[in-house]
């Protein structure tokens, strides 16, 4: 049997990917979150006060 040994930019997407998870969990601790609702709301304000064209 032999282990592979993920190679550096496998290594580093995977570092970067659990950094970003640990900083939301960090913000979630803090307060620093909003709801799904209270964005979707936002989102849609600017949505609708956008001129789309045809």
């Amino acid at each position: 049997m032999t282990i592979n040994t993920p190679k550096a930019p496998r290594l580093k997407s995977e570092e970067a990917i659990i950094e970003g998870i640990e900083r939301g969990l960090a913000d979630i601790k803090t307060g620093r979150t909003v709801s799904h609702e209270a964005a979707m709301t936002s989102l849609r304000k600017v949505i609708d006060a956008e001129e789309w064209p045809d």
